[in-house]
């Protein structure tokens, strides 16, 4: 729970920096990019969801100022005299020089990932020292703002922005979802989360589709309910919910064991009951194996019982209920050595990012910590094995070799946040349609 612990105190705080960590000792010289032997990344965030992720080469050791430098991106600075400069904006977001601190509240906080966390640093940046290996921090924002996303969490965000169609999509209004639920996870929201200043919003597509999406069962409907909250979304005029769809004579939201899981978690992120019924009705639909199938007569397989458990839970269920416990043991047969997850014996035993991510979102939030007890395995465990399906541009592969793929890149975002579905819990309140052109656009 420790690990669990400090991740999610990542995602709704950290104090960063004091005000005088955006101030640099004058004896910093001007650096231009070199190669080395050694390399780092630097992390600029000049908004929610808007990051760079600058790999630099370098013979260390370097300061921290010079590894900016090295990033390639314009810098201003502001030389106060008595050995002292100030950081005033970076690739033109901050403050100009000659009004550097302009805005009272904001600045440009500087920091270092420890491995775990951010942390600020007891010096200026010219004074800072970075070695091979390193992730330096700069965000833009109040002291105790939004902070920057663990590093591979930010590389993948990078990615993910960058795939954005320019209608707020991303090809389907499924897969629009999975990005929501990705920058949730992240605690970012969707009426911000866009490629350009140009591009319609995430939620403005989901304004435009949603509504339609959610008429095609109960599993839309509640994927599209957590999704909206999850990114503090509001509800497309005339959309349905997932309680629409129930069948109180049988305790289904949908005959689909997926879609009636979906509906199930969208109900509990509406702040609305599940029913006991259908709480039992899940329950009822467990295989003799443990696990949970994605339709009648497809065998069990990781994701759906992945899926069923944090229904489950978002139902009330304890982690010691008896189909919990069973689902865990389920996907303890499914874990390779390898420390990732396959999906089922039909498909192959391979591991892949999309399995894994949804094991170790059932596993938090069945309250487990995916790197340690039974699920470290060789030497290895979940969390490791999706950072190793990580690419260099910041996306992650679906199974080795098979190069970026965007569905394993959205799910394995969450799971590296150790956060699961529902991600978040509100009232959501309809969509104010009549300012769509100005609030979504």
């Amino acid at each position: 729970m420790k690990k669990i612990i400090i991740l999610l105190s990542i995602a709704f705080g950290v104090a960063l920096a004091a005000f005088s960590m955006s101030l640099l000792r004058a004896n910093a010289k001007v650096a231009a990019p070199q190669d080395g032997h050694d390399s780092a990344q630097v992390i600029v965030q000049y908004a929610p969801g808007d990051i760079d992720v600058k790999p630099i080469s370098f013979t260390a050791p370097i300061s921290g100022m010079v590894a900016l430098e090295f990033t390639g991106l314009e810098i201003v600075t502001k030389d106060y005299g008595d050995g002292w400069i100030a950081v005033c904006s970076i690739g033109g977001v901050g403050c100009p020089d000659d009004n550097c601190f302009c805005d009272d509240s904001k600045y440009w906080n500087y920091s270092f990932w420890d491995g775990s966390t951010w942390q600020s640093y007891g010096v200026g940046a010219a004074d800072s020292t970075v070695y091979d290996n390193a992730i330096e921090g700069w965000r833009w924002g109040e002291e105790t703002g939004n902070p920057i996303p663990p590093p591979a969490v930010a590389h993948a965000l990078e990615w993910l922005r960058d795939q954005q169609n320019p209608d707020g999509g991303y090809g389907s209004t499924s897969s629009t979802l999975e990005t929501a639920l990705s920058i949730g996870s992240a605690d970012l929201n969707a009426a911000d989360w866009r490629k350009q200043p140009e591009y319609h919003s995430l939620m403005g597509y989901l304004l435009t589709n949603g509504s339609d999406y959610s008429k095609k069962g109960a599993g839309e409907s509640g994927k599209l309910a957590t999704g909206l909250v999850s990114a503090n979304g509001c509800n497309p005029y005339l959309a349905l919910q997932p309680m629409d769809y129930y069948d109180p004579l049988t305790g289904q939201l949908n005959s689909h064991c997926i879609d009636h899981l979906w509906g199930m978690l969208g109900t509990s992120a509406l702040s609305q009951t599940i029913p006991q019924d259908a709480v039992t009705y899940t329950k009822n639909q467990i295989q003799p194996d443990g696990g949970w199938e994605f339709n009648i007569g497809s065998g069990s397989d990781s994701n759906t019982t992945a899926l069923a458990i944090q229904a489950l839970i978002a139902a009330g269920e304890a982690p010691a209920t008896t189909e919990v416990i069973n689902g865990l043991n389920y996907l303890d047969g499914s874990q390779n050595s390898d420390g990732g997850f396959y999906y089922n014996n039909l498909w192959g035993t391979e591991s892949d990012t999309n399995s894994t991510a949804y094991a170790v979102q059932a596993i938090v939030a069945a309250g487990e910590d995916p790197t340690s007890g039974r699920w470290v395995i060789s030497e290895t465990n979940p969390i490791s094995y999706l950072l190793n399906m990580q690419l260099p541009d910041g996306s992650f592969e679906w199974k080795p070799g098979e190069g970026s793929n965007l569905f394993a890149t959205q799910q394995a975002i969450p799971a590296l946040m150790y956060k699961y579905n529902p991600i978040r819990v509100a009232t959501l309140p309809t969509c104010p349609a009549v300012f769509f052109p100005l609030i979504y656009r």
